[in-house]
């Protein structure tokens, strides 16, 4: 099976060289995807502390380099030819163990974290064939499929990272021992990552949750914001007492030297204590705390992959997420830092977003020069373009040098994008990688309103998000096509026909919809009738050729007799005339059915408004002035209409025939085919 070109060996990841446990960048080979394997490009991966202790060489049996990193999730790239339960874009997981004998009575039953040959973990284990195993603190990872897992769609991937480890390290024992019987009671010593996951499935289960806490403020965070149904303070002799012989089930998750008499006390006749996290070298524990009430005492680490799978769908079921914090994969030294003085509520993640070039302006200048930045991870209904032209507008320079007085610096611009697919989501289904795709001047809207689901989402009642310096739903701002590549959803992305050069199709994603919406809308295609058209730049050229691709009469109205050649020639314009020159427009008067105004510059409509015929239109798509000019006689005078438009709608440019016909309009020449109207 071929690769795309990203998915070679070469794996860039952060790893630790010595026993300092600071990490740096780090490039390394991953193996190739054998027929059972899973290739997946990590998105997020989660930070825990079993890392630190690998990396900082705290258990004695570390190997450096060392890559960590074992709460894993992505996108799937590639598969194998015998992978039958993971496809390409699929949204998937890795936990703590990569691969185990399969043979065993421990595998056999799905408990391969505790092979009998024993697990290789994820990260600085030993693999079969002798490789020292590199975690997620990377691009991308190769496992076989049976330790992989699928993530539900609608689980947000980087809230789905912790539950790799802490989640199913506190689902795996609840569901053993029968700890999801609704009503029964369940307390959990500690609040931390394990803690607070073990606190969310005991309220999905129906059980009445108690936290152990030796601090006491932790008790409005377990009450108010976990919904724990009652807080212990288990330095208080008195409240401990009070609790004696209540409990069916103890989760014990925190780590530290203590004793668990005073625990086990607490629990009803026949009650389980799962012990999760590491109290010490040595358990202290005295006999009767077992054999009065047969009382259970059983440890647990993370579950097999068969419980792993049941974990996730469980949480997507019950809407059961993690309180974690996101960090950029650059600080991941410092949110270590954090982790050691327990600057940390619950969990954090880093976030594995892929590093984009692109050219931005720094300040009004509007100078452009190289910039590194990070798009986001090509989520289910996402399309991922590598971008191979962006056309150059004016819009472009009004936002680079803050004209408007609202640009967000640092400014990516660019908003006619073209380029190739070389990543799509699971859900979606039109766009395949290797298509000619555009993208235009906007990447986001509500999708609810009315206008959004008319398919006019540049006039969405709250706003469109627009391609670059644009405000996106997630508060992030927009970055647009002067960049290697872009990440948008595959409602604002367009097919361009396999025949259409990539180069010249770039225009038609501004200039070119800007005046095609219009006249569609106005009936503009109509063969034998007139079009004027008021200016000759990036949008007038292209009404031109409109026009002439719908059989229109069309006449080309300038202030610079230095145009007329090139619109007769070149365009195949009908007629030009110098707008400037009284008799010529008198010459003109009311002779059109259209005219088309892509003009800027404080100029007057009236001259133009006397040359429309009887209920002749005027579509304004430039901006001539902040106020604009005109006689009321003009427009009550012959039923005549000016209205204005701005780009067009996705459903305008889906249908719009320069990306799906066969004629090549932007290149010029006089007219052509009627397959486009």
């Amino acid at each position: 099976m071929s690769k795309p070109d990203m998915m070679n060996n070469n794996c860039l990841g952060w790893a630790a060289r010595d026993e300092s446990g600071v990490l740096s960048p780090y490039t390394f080979t991953r193996r190739e995807v054998g027929d059972e394997d899973v290739s997946l490009k990590i998105t997020h991966c989660g930070i825990c502390y079993a890392d630190m202790l690998f990396t900082k060489n705290r258990l004695g049996d570390s190997r450096y380099p060392l890559v960590p990193g074992h709460e894993i999730v992505g996108i799937v790239k590639e598969v194998g030819s015998n992978v039958h339960h993971f496809k390409v874009g699929h949204r998937v997981g890795v936990g703590a163990y990569v691969n185990s004998c399969r043979e065993c009575e421990s595998c056999n039953q799905s408990l391969e974290v505790y092979c009998s040959k024993g697990s290789v973990y994820t990260s600085n284990g030993v693999d079969a064939d002798g490789t020292i195993t590199n975690g997620g603190y990377s691009s991308f990872i190769v496992v076989h499929e049976r330790y992989c897992f699928r993530i539900p769609d609608e689980y947000p991937l980087a809230l789905a990272a912790p539950l790799l480890c802490p989640g199913i390290t506190a689902y795996s024992p609840m569901v053993r021992h029968k700890m999801n019987q609704p009503g029964k009671s369940l307390e959990v010593i500690g609040l931390g990552g394990v803690g607070h996951l073990a606190v969310k499935f005991g309220k999905a289960f129906g059980l009445n949750v108690k936290l152990f806490s030796t601090s006491i403020s932790k008790k409005e965070e377990a009450l108010s914001l976990l919904g724990d149904d009652n807080f212990v303070v288990s330095s208080d002799e008195q409240q401990m007492k009070a609790m004696a012989n209540s409990l069916d089930f103890i989760i014990d998750t925190a780590s530290g030297d203590h004793s668990l008499d005073h625990y086990m006390s607490c629990l009803k006749t026949a009650g389980v204590l799962a012990l999760v996290g590491f109290p010490g070298d040595q358990i202290k524990l005295s006999p009767a705390s077992l054999l009065r009430g047969m009382k259970t005492i059983s440890g647990s680490l993370v579950g097999g992959v068969k419980e792993t799978q049941e974990m996730l769908d469980f949480c997507a079921a019950h809407k059961i997420y993690p309180d974690i914090e996101i960090v950029p994969i650059q600080y991941v030294n410092e949110a270590w830092e954090r982790l050691t003085k327990g600057d940390v509520k619950y969990r954090l993640a880093d976030h594995m977003m892929e590093n984009c070039l692109g050219w931005a302006a720094r300040d009004p200048s509007g100078v452009l020069s190289p910039y590194s930045f990070n798009r986001r991870v090509v989520g289910s209904d996402d399309v991922s373009l590598k971008i191979t032209h962006c056309g150059i507008c004016y819009a472009d320079i009004i936002h680079t040098r803050n004209k408007f007085g609202n640009s967000k610096y640092p400014v990516v611009p660019g908003h006619d994008i073209v380029g190739i697919v070389k990543e799509v989501g699971s859900n979606v289904g039109v766009f395949k990688v290797g298509d000619s795709v555009g993208v235009g001047t906007y990447v986001n809207s509500c999708r609810e309103c009315e206008n959004c689901e008319e398919g006019l989402e540049i006039h969405c009642s709250k706003g469109p998000v627009f391609t670059f310096g644009g405000v996106d739903v997630d508060g992030t701002i927009t970055k647009g096509g002067y960049s290697s590549f872009i990440v948008v959803h595959q409602r604002y992305c367009y097919r361009i026909a396999d025949d259409y050069p990539l180069g010249l199709a770039a225009p038609l994603l501004c200039a070119g919809i800007t005046v095609y919406t219009p006249m569609i809308r106005h009936k503009m295609n109509q063969p034998g009738k007139s079009l004027g058209v008021i200016g000759l730049g990036g949008l007038g050229h292209m009404a031109v050729k409109f026009g002439k691709a719908f059989r229109l009469n069309v006449t080309v109205f300038s202030t610079s007799m230095s145009k007329k050649e090139e619109a007769l020639t070149l365009l195949g314009a009908d007629k030009f005339v110098l707008s400037s020159d009284e008799q010529d427009m008198k010459a003109m008067a009311k002779s059109l059915d259209f005219i088309i105004n892509t003009a800027s510059g404080d100029h007057p409509f009236d001259p133009y408004m006397s040359l429309l015929k009887t209920a002749g239109i005027l579509v304004l798509v430039g901006f001539p002035s902040p106020e604009i000019k005109l006689s009321t006689i003009s427009l009550l005078t012959g039923m005549r209409t000016v209205c204005g438009s701005v780009t067009g709608g996705t459903k305008d440019t889906r249908n719009a025939g320069f990306l799906c016909c066969p004629q090549d309009i932007s290149r010029g020449g006089n007219g052509g085919n009627s397959e486009c109207e």
